[in-house]
Order: structure tokens, then sequence, then C-alpha cells
């Protein structure tokens, strides 16, 4: 019987041309990681569960190292569309919540003897972020969190009218144009002679 609970990686070298031994480690019960993209920070690359728990796992590149991490305690993680990991004050690892029309924005602090906690660094009003008229009736909103770009440190956000880029320090919204229903946002960096450029593929 397959043990859905370990989890395995492996690095790949182009310079050699080879792969890596397999790192493993395990997985709280009946917890499932999706095929969301990963985010990068600092040295180490962060996946939030998928199904089930509020499991968080680490790899990080430098010691080889693949671990299990807790995300914020009693936050239900079960809606895989409503959390992202991504980089917070100082390089710190973040994770952003949607809950009831407000968005959260949380931060793991690591003090001095290894102890980890999250704490909830700030709690924004949807309605007011992406300018939703008031009279529009909480249970006919649909938004969901489809993607993060490391590189500009934005957000993206998932409305019926299209999609939202969201900067976390300055929590300013745009909406962009030509964008539908979005499952997931997916961002890469392109290089041209008169400099680098952003850009975006969305999957409906």
């Amino acid at each position: 019987m397959q043990d859905y609970r370990q989890l395995v990686a492996r690095v790949y070298s182009s310079e050699t041309d080879t792969w890596g031994n397999s790192i493993s480690t395990e997985a709280s019960d009946d917890t499932l990681f999706g095929h969301r993209t990963s985010t990068l920070i600092g040295n180490a690359l962060y996946w939030s569960a998928k199904h089930k728990g509020n499991d968080i796992l680490e790899f990080d590149l430098r010691k080889q190292s693949l671990t299990v991490i807790k995300g914020p305690r009693g936050m239900n993680m079960n809606d895989f569309d409503n959390f992202h990991i991504i980089e917070e004050q100082d390089g710190a690892v973040g994770l952003v919540a949607l809950s009831c029309l407000k968005l959260q924005m949380w931060q793991r602090k690591v003090d001095c003897q290894g102890v980890a906690k999250w704490l909830l660094r700030k709690t924004v009003s949807v309605r007011e972020l992406l300018k939703i008229p008031p009279h529009t009736a909480a249970r006919n909103e649909w938004l969901k969190v489809v993607g993060y770009d490391e590189d500009t440190d934005v957000i993206f956000l998932a409305r019926h009218d299209g999609i939202y880029m969201v900067q976390p320090k300055s929590m300013q919204a745009r909406k962009l144009n030509g964008t539908g229903s979005t499952y997931y946002c997916y961002t890469f960096m392109s290089s041209y002679p008169l400099g680098n450029c952003s850009s975006l593929v969305f999957i409906s």
C-alpha cells in the first residue's frame, strides 16, 4: 500500500546532468500537497498543504533538507484556493489568506531558541481593497488567491470580474485588463536587450 504521507524531493543539476539523492519526510495524516508552484524565500522553497491540516513543506536548498512546518494554529487550510506562501518583511516566511472577505497577512517568527510562532500582522477588508460595491452580498462573492510573484512581491486575487494585483506592503490593488475566470496564475521573468520583463500565464 502506498504511503501518501511520505514526501520525497530530489535536486537536478543542469551542469552535471544528474539527479541528487532522494530526501524524504512525512506529512500529517491525510495531508495532501497539490500542484501549485512553490515560493522561494531565502534558500528554501515552500509549499502549502492542499487538503486537511495546516502543514507547510519546506525544502532547504543549502542544507538539502525536507521538513514539514506548521502554519498558523487553528487556521482552516482545507480551502486550497484561499492560501499562498509569500515572503514577508525581513525575508521571513509569510502567508496570505482570504477569510470572510478579509485578507489576512501572517508572518512566521523564529526566536533565538528556534521556537517558531505565527503573528497576524495585518487584516484588510477586501471590499475596500478591491472597491467592491457595498450592496454586493457576501454570499455572491467569488474570491480566491491564484498566484504570487516573488520578484515583484505581488499577490494575484481572482474575482468573477477578473484578476487583481495586490501589493502586500502598500496594500494597493489594480485590476488587470482582459482577464476572466482564472484557476491559477504563473509568473516568469524574461530578458530583453532593454531590460527584464515580467510575464504572466493564466490557467482557466
